[in-house]
Parts: C-alpha cells; structure tokens; sequence
C-alpha cells in the first residue's frame, strides 16, 4: 500500500476521506479511514506572483510641469531681460528682431529657439496630460497615499494648469507672435 500512495504522491492524487462511505449515509459500523476513497487533489504548478508593490513616483508629474514652463522661458526671458516692458507706449513689440537680443545672440541661440519651436506648440497637450495624470493618481490613492505625495502631485496639477493658464494672457499672445514671426 506505501508503494501505491507514493506513486499517487507522485502524480498529484491524494487519499481523500469519502464524505458517505455507503449507500445509506453511514459508516456501517467501521472506521472512516478504512471507507476512504482515491481523489485528485488540485496542485498548481507555479507559485502565485507576489502582489506588485505601487510604483508611484510623485516627483515624476512635478518634474514635467516644470519643463513645460521651459519653453515660456524662452520667450520671456528676452522680453524681460532687454527691457522691452518699458518699450513706449505706441511701440509695437514687432519692431525688435528677436535673433538680435539676447540670450539668442549668443552661443546657446540656436538651441534656445528650437526648444522654444518644439517646446512651444507640445506644451500645452504635455500639461494636459499632467495635470489630468496628477488628478488621477490623487482621486485612485486618495485614501492610501501619503500627504506628501498628494503635496507633490497637487503642486504638478497647479503647475500644468498655471501653464496652460498663461497662454491666455496678452503677455503671452504677443511674445508667441513675435517669436514665430
């Protein structure tokens, strides 16, 4: 018998106590371990995976907002740093030839207006998507998640709308125009 249940080890079967042993309901008068029945017994293969620990970075959202801001600067640096806010009055912005001021005058010129020309037009749908991938992870952990973390992802929301937010300024209508003229 020891060959037999070594064999049914073997294979995955195991001896299973039958729940009614006769027709009747009984035990007719023996023990249950001699009315016992041969079952299969389920046995998995592999070893269940282990629940995945969340992966939230909340300074990701943070750092994007931010770099969504990168190519505004481009724009409002010259602005600032030439002092065309004290331009005269009946002075248009257009007469002042961007590739002429600085920072685009110098060395770093060119690289500033291609991130200003690629950055510029893909910011707006980038702060999108972060303000709405901020509000997500704050809604879905809202009861989990640390206070810290909802700061962070709270501040990359602020940040990305803020961005959007100054497209509609005057400010920002002219200085587009006038770098893309």
């Amino acid at each position: 018998m020891a060959s037999v249940e070594m064999e049914c080890l073997l294979i995955g079967v195991e001896r299973v106590p039958a729940p009614y042993p006769d027709a009747y309901g009984g035990n007719g008068g023996a023990p249950a371990r001699e009315h016992a029945h041969w079952g299969m017994a389920v046995m998995t293969t592999e070893r269940p995976a282990p629940p995945a620990a969340p992966r939230r970075r909340p300074w990701l959202p943070l750092v994007l907002a931010v770099l969504c801001l990168v190519p505004y600067a481009g724009l409002v640096l010259p602005y600032y740093a030439n002092g065309l806010e004290d331009r005269p009055p009946g002075e248009t912005l257009y007469a002042y030839e961007l590739s002429g001021l600085w920072p685009y005058d110098t060395a770093l010129g060119g690289l500033l207006a291609f991130v200003a020309l690629i950055g510029v037009p893909l910011a707006p749908f980038v702060a999108t998507v972060v303000a709405m991938w901020s509000g997500l992870c704050i809604w879905d952990a809202r009861s989990t998640m640390q206070r810290s973390a909802i700061a962070l992802y709270a501040a990359a929301a602020v940040v990305a709308v803020a961005s959007i937010a100054w497209l509609a300024t005057p400010l920002a209508n002219d200085l587009l125009v006038w770098f893309f003229d």
